[in-house]
């Protein structure tokens, strides 16, 4: 190839590059290495990253990342376990779908405790000056269910409105995702929950983030915990308002049924959900079809014409 061959090639990239949204074309998914094995993981950075985890093990497991690639397994919050989580977890051990965030100065791990399909369930809050320093107080039940309840006190996640009010969503499979106020001191709610995403089959994980004038809810369709046979998917909606109504691309009311396919399963990972944004990226556990074994992914999350892409 010639120079001017190679000047007319060089053009007709940067030609072409700025014809496409930078965000839609060299987004990426992280190269992990070391403690990756994860379910329902909740990210952060806090100088270094950081992920609260599902654990059967005992108490909020916790994994670290200096650069958010090479990830080393961490003391888990309340290894111990705490008394009051026996009569929802039937143990005190297990805790699910931990969510970190920074509010009022504090580190905030919301963590639920529950039985598979069960509703007699209960969402906790865990405090820290932060993350490094773990100097973890118990603030005890932040919110409830009873068996048979019409909403399910499990898979919780704290945003914060434009105005910086504090909310939390939470909720499970065919009773829906809701979201309520919280009290900017105490954490806890300070009125009624309202239903922003219901789907027949079920749908979990809800994880709210704001960008831009929107609100974006993100959530998991489908069967998780089946391993290579699972058939988690995740879907997102849109909405101006932080209680909706959420409407994905086709203007679909995710309180309908509605939900643009974010990720799915593929010929090498089946079950994409238990999803987190946080600090641009999107952290979420897939199974790998080879052995079943549920895998930590991190992507670049970026946004196309208003709508997330990675």
């Amino acid at each position: 190839m010639n120079v001017l061959d190679c000047v007319k090639k060089w053009s007709a990239l940067i030609a072409l590059s700025c014809l496409i949204p930078v965000s839609g074309v060299y987004a990426a998914t992280w190269t992990l290495s070391g403690a990756i094995g994860t379910h329902d993981p909740g990210i952060t950075k806090e100088s270094i990253w950081w992920i609260g985890e599902t654990s059967t093990a005992g108490g909020i497991a916790i994994k670290y990342s200096a650069d958010g690639k090479a990830w080393t397994q961490g003391v888990p919050i309340f290894g111990s376990g705490l008394s009051w989580w026996k009569a929802y977890n039937g143990n005190t051990a297990s805790t699910w779908a931990p969510d970190i965030s920074r509010f009022n100065g504090k580190t905030n791990v919301f963590y639920a405790v529950s039985t598979f399909g069960s509703t007699n369930s209960a969402i906790g809050l865990a405090q820290a000056t932060s993350m490094a320093t773990g100097d973890w107080v118990d603030k005890g039940i932040i919110v409830s269910s009873v068996a048979g309840a019409s909403v399910n006190a499990i898979d919780p996640s704290f945003v914060t409105d434009a105005s910086g009010n504090p909310y939390l969503s939470y909720g499970s499979w065919g009773n829906g995702i809701y979201i309520t106020r919280l009290d900017s001191t105490t954490l806890k709610p300070t009125g009624n929950a309202y239903r922003i995403a219901t789907a027949s089959g079920g749908l979990e994980g809800g994880n709210i983030v704001r960008n831009g004038s929107y609100y974006y809810l993100f959530a998991s369709k489908g069967l998780c915990c089946q391993g290579a046979n699972s058939t988690y998917y995740i879907v997102y909606g849109r909405s101006t308002s932080i209680f909706g109504p959420y409407l994905d691309q086709n203007g679909v009311d995710m309180k309908n049924g509605g939900g643009t396919v974010f990720e799915s399963s593929d010929a090498n990972y089946a079950g994409s959900g238990g999803q987190s944004v946080a600090n641009g990226v999107i952290a979420r556990h897939r199974y790998a079809r080879s052995n079943g074994d549920s895998i930590l992914f991190i992507s670049d999350l970026n946004w196309v014409n208003g709508w997330p892409s990675f």
